[in-house]
């Protein structure tokens, strides 16, 4: 056909002459079975083209076969069948945030959502995500979801106890205080306090001081684990690091340092290697999805009439019924969560309809701590936890040896009970470093003698914390309880 016949356009057959079918044997033989066009949406039909632009048809004796290939209809006009991932390929998905599906709307209403009451996809509810592929990569064949992640173990730990022989451990000495600063800690104790006297602090008699220290013993175990899940972001058109670049390398081959030791915190790093594209499970690849608030009708009951339209006002000394002001006397407003178009932007994907899949790994940095108090005095021995002491011996390593050398034997038994306890104790976490510490904090028990009351208290910690809880002079009597 040349460049003048292509411009000839088909006006119509003359009156009562329509199109009698193309020759035997040379017709349309349909689509095939399963695909053929279903109609368009209600209220949508044909409308027939302009005069004079008519379909001139095929050249004789060629009966049409489809359209040329990769002009046909994009696959972001329909949505898939359920559970049936379309294969990737980057011309049909231009990462553009689509359109909505013309099937799901009325003409002539601004876009406005026509509710079904079968229809009950909204903003609170999604659909399972579709099946990985069976053996998709390497070393995850199994994965787990972020809510429940799958726990790796770690490779093997380092045998128990450690090799060679302990470092030298040497131990300093504690501090003692004053009866100067013993009444000086008191004194700050009592103006901490509510209604608390200053009387008995600045007339009391020390009798005198027993010093002594507390022994606080902490071992703490710095270790990680690893957890794998699919984790999925929006599909703009980004680059794909699928397993066409090369295999997913095995979790714990992964570097990951932590940000400071002894701290516990996470850590979330994308597997190299493991992303594919799938449509979006949410909003079954549609980009929207229907308003929970309004549920798609874009209007709400107006809250100042409550949906009558109507309210009672007080005017001119007496009750008037009159139009709500707030709704125009409609009884509804338009919802402000979706703008009145029923629809919001699907949160899973944007917008953008499809969702870019990976495993993601989660490296959970984990600091065990476990302790040990030896306090001989009466007072309560979770004081000294909180308080500031004098390190007497402190160490560091992979993986620490126990205390054997303090002339107190219950630091020393505790000691190898916890490093025994810690050495098995995680067995899906690989332990990268440990540290154990010995403070003695000061505790001195001062009894003194104020208006014929003998009587005690504790002046504990660096920080000089006192534990009275028999101070004669708890109400000052010059307060009134409201």
């Amino acid at each position: 056909m040349n460049e003048g016949q292509h411009q000839q356009v088909y006006a119509g057959p003359p009156p009562g002459q329509g199109y009698a079918g193309p020759p035997p044997g040379q017709g349309y033989a349909g689509p095939p079975p399963g695909q053929g066009y279903a109609g368009p949406p209600p209220g949508q039909g044909y409308a027939g083209l302009p005069p004079g632009q008519g379909y001139t048809g095929p050249p004789p004796g060629q009966a049409y076969s489809g359209p040329p290939p990769g002009q046909g209809m994009p696959p972001q006009q329909g949505i898939p069948p359920q559970g049936q991932n379309p294969p990737y390929n980057p011309q049909q998905m231009p990462g553009a945030p689509a359109q909505a599906a013309p099937s799901q709307w009325q003409p002539g209403q601004g876009g406005a959502y026509t509710p079904n009451d079968d229809d009950d996809d909204d903003d609170e509810k999604e659909g399972p995500p579709p099946p990985a592929p069976t053996l998709m990569f390497e070393h995850y064949s199994n994965i787990g979801t972020e809510t429940n992640p799958l726990a790796l173990p770690p490779p093997a730990a380092q045998p128990y106890p450690p090799q060679g022989d302990p470092p030298r451990m040497d131990f300093s000495e504690a501090a003692n205080i004053s009866a100067e600063q013993a009444r000086e800690a008191l004194l700050q104790y009592v103006a901490e306090q509510c209604c608390y006297g200053s009387g008995t602090a600045k007339d009391m008699l020390i009798n005198s001081i027993a010093p002594s220290s507390a022994l606080h013993y902490t071992l703490s175990t710095f270790a990680e684990a690893r957890k794998t899940f699919y984790d999925y972001d929006p599909f703009r058109g980004q680059h794909i690091d699928g397993p066409q670049y090369g295999q997913a390398p095995m979790p714990w081959q992964i570097p990951c340092e932590p940000q400071q030791l002894f701290l516990t915190h996470t850590k979330y790093l994308k597997v190299p290697h493991t992303s594919d594209i799938i449509p979006c499970f949410r909003c079954q690849r549609r980009g929207w999805l229907r308003c929970g608030r309004c549920r798609g009708r874009g209007q709400v009951r107006c809250n100042s009439c409550g949906g009558d339209g109507r309210k009672r006002v007080y005017r001119q000394k007496e009750w008037q019924d009159v139009r709500c002001g707030s709704c125009g006397g409609d009884g509804r407003k338009r919802c402000l969560t979706c703008g009145g178009d029923g629809r919001v932007t699907c949160s899973k994907c944007k917008g953008y309809r499809d969702l870019e899949r990976y495993v993601k790994l989660a490296v959970i940095f984990t600091n065990h701590i476990e302790d040990y108090i030896l306090e001989e005095t009466d007072m309560p021995d979770e004081l000294v936890r909180d308080v500031g002491g004098i390190i007497i011996f402190e160490q560091v390593l992979p993986q620490v040896w126990p205390v054997t050398q303090y002339p107190v034997p219950q630091i020393n038994q505790n000691s190898v009970a916890l490093v025994e306890k810690h050495s098995r104790a995680f067995p899906n976490e690989r332990q990268l470093m440990q540290k154990q510490e010995l403070r003695a904090v000061p505790v001195s028990e001062v009894n003194y003698t104020w208006k014929e009351v003998n009587t005690r208290f504790w002046v504990y910690g660096n920080e000089r914390q006192v534990y009275a809880p028999d101070y004669p002079q708890q109400c000052c009597w010059g307060c009134e309880i409201l």
